[in-house]
């Protein structure tokens, strides 16, 4: 167990009861966050108001245990909230969270909290490729509390800002995470990574801890954040301002995701509004575990990239060495059916036959016949300094092959006998 688990109490129950589980230990605190921020107000902010929306994606394997983990983080931290407790939705459309959200024409809101899984990252991506989708984008808008939908005088599908709490729970496989990685709109910048894995797990499962209880009734208003938190808000803030080259495009929003973070271990400590510097520090040590992660996915796609484009070009010369093959086996056939036709040839009046596309196999055909002992020189009496090239006796050219048929790219097997020594 590391340092990191033994800061607090309920932390080293959540190591202790992830282990006892099968499951991994950050994505069980990362489920607790979540829980715990999802069973808040939303009217619960950070300065300026910030909403503590969240999106979390759990990265494993596909059966590696990202409902496993959910589970165990709903069941080692019991939390208790407002009596609307938070609903667990699957991920469908932009439009679809609007509507979830959205209240009705007399006012009344159904859903005000709600933790929407996407248990694979690839239905996600199926959605968002969809014509006219706005998921993407949606949830961009959710993660900063601002208004979803439309309102017209055909549908009501309109939630205001920050009149939602809605955490994302995404699963994601390493190999096919280009679905937030490549949103060139920011959707991977708002994502903590974490892992389903744990590399440290016994063999033997210690016995399960009872679960802890959190109240977070009462909670509402505005955090208070720490000096520590302000000042790297707003260093951060003037790299991506001034485009200094110190801040990664993937880290965009890195701060404002450990804000998020950090309020949720001040829910766990029942604080009611007042952030400290020991919860900043903890999310900062979960955000670096969560760029590890996010950088070994890119590390992987990479590996993944360059066995495919290794794949590819193999392909592509083993391609070309067989066109290259046919093409001289073609050239092989025709030298061999026009000296037979019409006596002994030069090099230069056999490729002045040859077509076009393959004329300049002449040479390398005429080479690899010699060598096969198919047709060798001779001298000629009006160019004695140019070779002529013959057929060996005893060869014979199959008379079913011809230069024009594509088909007939051999030399029948008995005209390649040994040839007289």
């Amino acid at each position: 167990m590391s340092e990191f688990w033994t800061r607090r109490p309920i932390l080293e129950h959540i190591y202790r009861y992830a282990q006892s589980t099968g499951t991994g230990p950050y994505a069980v605190l990362i489920g607790v966050l979540g829980n715990v921020i999802a069973s808040t107000d939303p009217e619960l902010q950070l300065p300026d108001g910030g909403s503590l929306n969240l999106a979390i994606a759990y990265v494993g394997q596909s059966g590696a245990g990202k409902g496993r983990a959910e589970r165990a983080a709903q069941h080692a931290v019991k939390i208790i909230g407002p009596a609307d407790e938070a609903q667990r939705w699957s991920v469908g459309s932009g439009e679809g969270m609007a509507a979830l959200f959205a209240p009705d024409r007399e006012g009344h809101q159904e859903c005000r909290r709600a933790i929407i899984d996407v248990s694979e990252v690839d239905g996600l991506a199926a959605i968002a490729k969809r014509q006219g989708s706005t998921l993407m984008s949606t949830i961009r808008q959710v993660w900063s509390g601002e208004p979803i939908g439309q309102l017209n005088a055909g549908s009501r599908r309109y939630a205001p800002a920050h009149s939602y709490r809605a955490i994302f729970a995404i699963g994601v496989q390493p190999e096919r995470a280009g679905a937030l990685l490549d949103d060139t709109a920011g959707t991977a910048q708002r994502v903590i990574w974490l892992p389903v894995s744990d590399h440290t797990a016994p063999k033997v499962r210690p016995p399960r801890p009872n679960p802890l209880t959190v109240d977070v009734n009462g909670i509402g208003g505005q955090i208070e954040i720490p000096d520590e938190a302000q000042r790297a808000l707003e260093e951060h803030r003037w790299h991506v301002l001034t485009e200094s080259g110190e801040v990664d495009p993937l880290d965009g929003h890195v701060m404002f995701t450990r804000l998020k973070v950090a309020a949720g271990f001040m829910l766990l400590r029942q604080e009611t509004h007042e952030m400290n510097a020991e919860d900043w520090e903890l999310a900062g040590i979960l955000m670096r575990r969560s760029a590890r992660t996010r950088d070994r996915i890119q590390e992987q796609r990479g590996a993944i990239a360059r066995q495919a484009n290794r794949a590819k070009a193999h392909a592509a010369a083993e391609r070309d060495e067989v066109m290259g093959d046919r093409k001289l086996q073609r050239a092989k056939t025709a030298v061999l059916r026009w000296i037979e036709r019409h006596g002994p040839q030069t090099e230069g009046a056999l490729a002045r036959r040859a077509r076009s596309d393959w004329r300049s196999d002449v040479p390398s055909a005429i080479e690899a016949l010699i060598e096969d002992g198919a047709v060798h020189a001779v001298s000629s009496e009006d160019a004695p300094d140019t070779p002529v090239y013959a057929i060996t006796q005893g060869v014979h050219v199959d008379p079913r092959s011809t230069s024009d048929n594509r088909r007939s790219e051999h030399v029948d097997p008995r005209s390649t006998v040994d040839p007289p020594r």
